[in-house]
């Protein structure tokens, strides 16, 4: 077996700069979704969407799409950090 095969896990951090909260962090599958964790990390600062702001998930400086997989943005690493992002909606 390679060591991708056999990883259980993938650590995710996600922080988000607006707030005093500490970054959440946890252990997810690798075929987790991206949205998955956005959900997770909202709960975890006490944020909602709603119809002035949505937030996404930045990798890299990068918005990532809900459906993506933990393990596709990962590749071979062991851990991969987000950045929750507030965004304004349009109306």
């Amino acid at each position: 077996m390679t060591e991708v095969e056999t990883r259980t896990g993938i650590r995710v951090t996600v922080t988000f700069p607006i707030t005093k909260k500490g970054p959440f962090a946890e252990r997810v599958t690798p075929d987790t979704t991206v949205g998955t964790v956005r959900t997770a990390a909202m709960r975890h600062f006490g944020v909602q969407d709603d119809s002035q702001f949505t937030y996404v998930l930045a990798h890299d400086g990068v918005e990532e799409d809900n459906t993506r997989t933990i393990k596709e943005i990962a590749g071979t690493a062991e851990a991969v950090k987000f950045t929750l992002v507030k965004k304004i909606t349009q109306g």
